[in-house]
């Protein structure tokens, strides 16, 4: 029987089951927003997240 690989595990999982987006933005802009985030003491995946569970849940309302 092969061992356990968890790395090769978690590298499948995410494979399957995990999307990226991107986006480029000013150099300015993303200083400020790293900065603020530190300030706030947030991250910055949880803002996006915050903005991308916001307008799912906008559109949802919208396609009442």
């Amino acid at each position: 029987m092969p061992n356990f690989n968890e790395n090769e595990y978690k590298r499948e999982w995410r494979k399957q089951n995990m999307k990226t987006i991107r986006g480029t933005f000013k150099n300015d802009f993303v200083d400020e927003f790293k900065k603020a985030c530190k300030i706030l003491g947030i991250t910055q995946a949880d803002v996006i997240r915050e903005a991308m569970d916001n307008t799912i849940k906008k559109a949802k309302m919208k396609d009442l």
